[in-house]
């Protein structure tokens, strides 16, 4: 590497390769109000087979008088199998689900981490819930989906076999997704579950927020 010097801005330079192709490291990035957090929550029982469709399941809720906006840069799925259902069946299907106007309830209200505890602020993502059951909706309004993926069906194994399980990354490495004030990101099935599979879940959501 060489430091190439501005020609016409005394003490400004750049750090350049041999072909004078500038060399970019990215840093820790510097807020002034936000910073950069992570969730996690799991089901803490069986989530039922013939689950019907537009359950929701995990919430996220971004509070409605934030000045600042959220950036989604990654959820992690994990799926595993507890009782496994008979062969043939029809496999479910999960999606994030943007939502807005009201606030999911009941379930386990999961705790926001910083990433980097010098970051100045605590997260304005002031609702995270799941349920393995069904988070009550009442008034919540649900619009775009923004990420779905089919829950593969497990055949019927013997007593005591290993019963699979599946892994989920929504991960939008083109634009992360942009969370308004009052704006959530909700975890619903799309169709009837499989009839004979339970299941538990657990999740964890990336994101970093800034005015």
């Amino acid at each position: 590497m060489a430091v190439l010097e501005s020609p016409t801005v005394g003490g400004q330079f750049a750090e350049v390769d041999s072909g004078k192709n500038l060399f970019i490291a990215e840093g820790l990035k510097g807020y002034t109000a936000g910073g950069e957090y992570v969730v996690s929550g799991w089901s803490t029982a069986a989530v039922a087979a013939t689950l019907a469709a537009s359950t929701t399941l995990v919430s996220l809720r971004f509070a409605p008088a934030s000045s600042r906006f959220a950036y989604v840069t990654r959820i992690r799925l994990a799926v595993t199998v507890i009782t496994p259902g008979a062969n043939g069946g029809i496999p479910g299907v999960l999606a994030w689900q943007r939502f807005t106007t009201a606030t999911p309830s009941t379930g386990t209200a999961r705790t926001v981490a910083k990433k980097n505890a010098s970051h100045p602020s605590t997260s304005d993502m002031t609702d995270v819930r799941d349920n393995n059951a069904a988070l009550t909706v009442t008034s919540v309004v649900f619009g775009d989906i923004i990420a779905a993926s089919i829950m593969p069906t497990f055949p019927e194994l013997t007593s005591g076999a290993v019963n699979g399980g599946f892994e989920w990354i929504f991960e939008p490495l083109d634009e992360p997704v942009k969370l308004a004030a009052g704006d959530g990101l909700a975890m619903r099935t799309q169709v009837v579950m499989p009839a004979t599979t339970t299941w538990g879940f657990s999740y964890t959501a990336h994101w970093f927020e800034k005015p």
